[in-house]
């Protein structure tokens, strides 16, 4: 009887336990199904807003590029599969709601607890050995034989390049350009600074280009080329430059001089820039330098071509503010939030007007500088000749007659263009990423003076820039 009695009082207890088991099971399928239930409606908003094609981005604000272009349709593209796998990449890259996506993902990096006030991001590359200064030159071929494949796949080049011939497009470039950039950042007390890593092809290929426009225009214009060092290579101590990994951009930049023929003029403005390099030459938060940085480079080309440089640092200048470049859209540092960088932009004194022509043909007047105190944080930079594009034309209308010049660069030549305009009477521009004119006939057709060729030296260092203007260059 003891027996059944305590068996009578452990059973209720037994269904207790197994009611509040069922009750837990039941409440956790019910958060499951819930789960499930949100995730298929988040998944169906998402696959909405995909579906929204008019309100898709072409550009990135974040990133400071062009996104992926809807792909043209051939049955060529078609049967070799190249349409869908070009499809999926416009699909992604200009999702309606990636812009905040991406600055979400930044915003998080910083939750990641502390970080520390000199680090190194990326820099995993191994550059090339650097040769011998001059070791690469016409003697042994390297040049020359780069330059007679060239004129064989070059063999017909109209007024605009529209034969034939394979050559980078620029979302290819951008994309080889914007990794390079970004290879290997060292950041310091809020400040990122791009190391430089030597290429030894590229930089052969780009020295051939330059090398191939002035021979094609040997007796009719002048060539120069400028190569801007990267901010690391300007602006930190020697001792610390050293210890990055990357290559001696000093003696990289002799040894590009080194392989131009006597038609290519270089204007070596390294040595002027560390000089100068407790002043504000170079953006903390951003991959360029600022508009001081281009007047010292603006001022060694008139020591080289033998004339007076214009007051630059005297005429009208604007200031925006605050701007937050492309190391912090990269990294997302609060250190570089809380001391953000400014643009300072000189305005000729002989014109503020200029006329580009878009990508899509369309021709727009604009000014040299732009009055940019309401754009958003990151495109402060815009302020110079309304950025990158494929043909500006700047005249000066206080010259009835004088010189013309021809700049091709890339956006580092945004800020030195403008330091130009009171020297020639016609400054033409070209952005090698976005133009398709042949370099020597277009300066035939126009009577240009003088090609200036200015590119960061990173840049300089990437196959596709190098392919592209020796694409350009030839006849």
């Amino acid at each position: 009887m003891a027996d059944e009695n305590r068996t009578r009082t452990r059973a209720p207890r037994r269904t207790q336990a197994a009611d509040d088991l069922r009750a837990r099971h039941r409440k956790l399928m019910d958060m499951r199904l819930y789960a499930v239930i949100g995730f298929g409606g988040i998944l169906a908003i998402f696959a909405v807003v995909g579906l929204l094609f008019f309100f898709r981005p072409s550009t990135s604000q974040v990133e400071k590029r062009e996104l992926a272009k809807f792909p043209q349709f051939t049955i060529e593209s078609f049967l070799d599969g190249s349409f869908f796998s070009d499809l999926g990449l416009w699909y992604s890259d200009t999702y309606p709601l990636r812009e905040p996506l991406v600055a979400a993902g930044l915003a998080f990096k910083n939750l990641y607890g502390f970080q520390p006030s000199t680090q190194m991001v990326g820099g995993n590359v191994v550059a090339d050995t650097l040769p011998v200064e001059g070791a690469a030159t016409d003697d042994d071929g390297s040049i020359a034989g780069a330059i007679d494949g060239a004129a064989q796949r070059n063999a017909v080049v109209p007024g605009v390049n529209d034969g034939p011939v394979e050559v980078p497009e620029a979302s290819a470039m951008q994309e080889d350009i914007q990794a390079s950039i970004m290879a290997g950042l060292y950041v310091k007390d809020g400040a990122a600074y791009s190391v430089y890593y030597f290429v030894q092809s590229a930089v052969e290929t780009y020295c051939t280009a330059l090398n191939t426009c002035a021979d094609n225009l040997a007796g009719e214009a002048t060539v120069y080329s400028i190569l801007v060092p990267n901010n690391s290579g300007a602006m930190l101590p020697e001792d610390e430059l050293a210890g990055l990994g990357g290559t001696d951009p000093r003696e990289e930049i002799r040894y590009f001089n080194s392989l131009y023929n006597e038609n290519v003029h270089p204007v070596f403005i390294y040595d002027t820039l560390r000089a100068h390099n407790d002043e504000y030459l170079y953006f903390r938060t951003d991959h360029h330098w600022t508009q001081l940085g281009a007047y010292y480079a603006y001022v060694e080309f008139c020591k080289v071509k033998g004339t007076e440089p214009a007051d630059v640092l005297h005429w009208e200048h604007m200031r925006f503010e605050p701007f937050l470049g492309s190391f912090y859209d990269t990294l997302g540092l609060s250190e570089m939030e809380a001391n953000p960088d400014y643009v300072d932009a000189y305005i000729p004194s002989s014109t503020n007007e200029l006329t580009f022509w878009d990508e899509d043909g369309n021709q727009v007047d604009w000014h040299v500088i732009t009055d940019v105190t309401d754009w958003a944080t990151s495109s402060k930079y815009a302020a110079f000749i309304g950025g990158d594009k494929p043909l500006t034309i700047i005249e000066n209308p206080t010259m009835e007659e004088g010189p013309s010049c021809l700049v091709i660069k890339e956006s580092y030549g945004c800020a030195f263009v403008p330091c130009l305009v009171d020297d020639y009477k016609t400054v033409y521009v070209f952005d090698c990423r976005y133009s398709d004119y042949n370099i020597p006939q277009f300066v035939r057709e126009h009577g240009i003076d003088d090609v200036i060729f200015i590119n960061n030296m990173t840049l300089a260092t990437t196959d596709t820039v190098g392919e592209r203007l020796l694409w350009m260059s030839s006849e």
